[in-house]
């Protein structure tokens, strides 16, 4: 014979959904970075060539009023131009800076959004099939002979 569900077994089931649910949208919307990167221009102004065991360009940038002159990781710039830079936290003493275009930005919205919807539709799917497979099963013993 079987034991029917109690209400507070479903209750139970689907605080732990909602739960899952409440910590999966914490996880989409939590920022990926502490900090936002700093984002400069630079100039070049002692181009390096990529064949050296040294190559970086040296740039000279400017953050609040000081100007500084720093590394970039890259090499093959031409004298004068212009890039775009990530400017490290600590700004004291030697430091190296990368091109804006090459540092990563986090995990897009879209794509957060997309795993996250795949995930839920998995643990759905999941569900389905356990509930199928227990409605399936044989309720009592006259059944099974």
């Amino acid at each position: 014979m079987a034991v029917p569900r109690s209400p507070v077994r479903w209750a139970l089931v689907l605080l732990v959904v909602g739960l899952l649910a409440v910590a999966a949208a914490v996880a989409l919307w939590w920022p990926r970075t502490s900090t936002q990167a700093q984002r400069v221009t630079a100039t070049v102004v002692e181009p390096a060539s990529c064949g050296d065991a040294d190559a970086y360009d040296r740039v000279e940038l400017t953050i609040g009023d000081r100007t500084h002159t720093a590394k970039l990781d890259g090499c093959g710039h031409q004298p004068n131009e212009v890039v775009e830079v990530v400017v490290p936290a600590d700004t004291d003493g030697e430091f190296t800076v990368q091109a804006a275009a090459a540092a990563p930005a986090g995990v897009p919205f879209e794509i957060r959004l997309a795993t996250l919807l795949m995930c839920l539709s998995g643990l759905a799917g999941g569900l389905y099939a356990y509930l199928l497979t227990r409605r399936s099963q044989p309720t009592s013993s006259a059944e099974a002979a």
